[in-house]
């Protein structure tokens, strides 16, 4: 699993505009981008990218927020 967290992470740094908070916007978005082994991996990175995504708006969201 740490392996597949790590190609998220790479995907995320390469292509940061093309993935969102939504799931299956992300699914479809890495079928064009990776050859994934299995339906498990591809849900397991979009999974792992769509919690970052949701993370990182949530903390802007929060930063401009603040007094």
């Amino acid at each position: 699993m740490a392996k597949l967290r790590k190609i998220a992470e790479e995907l995320l740094r390469r292509y940061p505009d093309r993935f969102t908070d939504d799931f299956e916007h992300n699914k479809r978005v890495l079928e064009e981008l990776v050859d994934a082994e299995s339906k498990f991996v591809r849900n397991t990175l979009a999974g792992y990218i769509t919690r970052y995504v949701a993370r990182t708006r949530a903390a802007q969201k929060a930063e401009a927020a603040a007094p």
